[in-house]
């Protein structure tokens, strides 16, 4: 017997109340649900419906959706920092790299224009705090209007890599001493990692981009 609509939306919403925010997984899930109250009623029409999904969630594993909640994550996760290294290693191999030296170049002859370097680095420091809030708005702006993905939540990766890369910039750019601003040596250190840090951005931005894409592609009537 098929399911109607609204005993798939009771499954849907039982399962978000139980903390599949998701959208991905908890489609995954209501499909497991509803294929087996589909066969229980056949075999019993009269079935209290929504004890039985509590009964189904009671037998889908000793910590409920938890468990599969992390397996999720974690495979997420993977994908995403496989697919971050393999598109960032693009940056140091042809034609990329090309783009990866102009963009060092064209830094470092900005650089060289400043006669305090801590003028100029401090400049960036404060370019690439403005590059995160301009991220962070432009992914969650108007969020609540939006189903979430677990493919496409960028939270505890995206975010968290952003956050540690311009904070560690930025308290670089700030206990470096007078004398070290000063060195050669240093500075160039200090613009490589700059730079490293905006090709990183990029790689990070480009796989949620191709993520969202691909929720898109499998999910055309919901917005992403």
């Amino acid at each position: 017997m098929d399911l109607t609509k609204a005993q798939l939306l009771q499954i849907d919403n039982y399962v978000y109340v139980s903390g599949i925010k998701y959208y991905d997984v908890r489609t995954e899930i209501v499909d497991h649900f509803a294929n087996i109250l589909e066969e229980k009623l056949d075999k019993t029409p009269d079935l209290d419906f929504k004890k039985e999904i509590q009964n189904i969630h009671r037998n889908f594993s000793d910590r409920g959706f938890s468990k599969l909640l992390k397996e999720k994550t974690s495979a997420v996760q993977k994908q995403f920092y496989k697919m971050f290294f393999k598109h960032l290693i693009t940056f140091f191999k042809l034609p990329k790299i090309i783009i990866s030296g102009a963009l060092f170049y064209v830094l470092y002859l900005l650089m060289n224009r400043f006669q305090d370097k801590e003028n100029f680095f401090a400049i960036i420091s404060y370019l690439c705090f403005a590059v995160v809030m301009l991220l962070f708005f432009s992914l969650f702006i108007n969020r609540k209007k939006k189903e979430i993905f677990l493919k496409t939540n960028m939270n505890n990766t995206f975010f968290l890599f952003v956050n540690f890369g311009s904070t560690y910039f930025v308290n670089t750019a700030t206990f470096r001493t007078h004398e070290s601003f000063l060195n050669p040596v240093h500075n160039i250190i200090h613009l490589t990692v700059f730079v490293l840090l905006i090709l990183s951005f990029w790689s990070c931005y480009h796989v949620y981009k191709l993520n969202k894409k691909e929720v898109q592609k499998q999910y055309p009537k919901v917005i992403v």
